[in-house]
């Protein structure tokens, strides 16, 4: 993380990579990886460590939040929604996640889904005031 800080990206990779491989149950830098490989446009790799990150974290909404993004991003539709949508069950009431929700289902024109998520980000802004 220290290197990926200072811009020297490769080496963060490099290093990720490392933990990765000799110990596959650190999801965290499974995670970490996923995040670096996004930023460095290689989406398809970045979903992978993403997914494992998420099966190996299934109770971290950012997890989900940041695949169900990429997935989207990706045009992984059915795959992108599950991970969107675990990531209000984790989390019914943060913005970002349903705003995220709420967005997958306006570029699908899928209106009556995010008519009922824009209804529920109302209601929290409602409640956070």
């Amino acid at each position: 993380m220290l290197h990926n800080g200072m811009g020297e990206k490769d080496r963060a990779e490099e290093l990720l990579r490392e933990v990765v491989s000799a110990h596959p149950q650190q999801y965290q830098a499974g995670y970490s990886l996923g995040l670096l490989l996004a930023e460095k446009k290689k989406y398809e790799e970045a979903a992978h460590f993403l997914a494992a990150a998420a099966g190996g974290m299934p109770g971290h909404a950012r997890v989900h939040y940041n695949l169900g993004v990429l997935l989207d991003y990706l045009g992984k539709d059915l795959e992108a929604e599950k991970a969107l949508l675990r990531t209000l069950e984790l989390e019914p009431a943060n913005i970002n996640f349903l705003t995220a929700t709420a967005q997958y289902y306006m570029k699908r024109k899928q209106y009556e889904k995010a008519n009922i998520l824009a209804d529920r980000i109302a209601t929290v802004k409602g409640k956070n005031r």
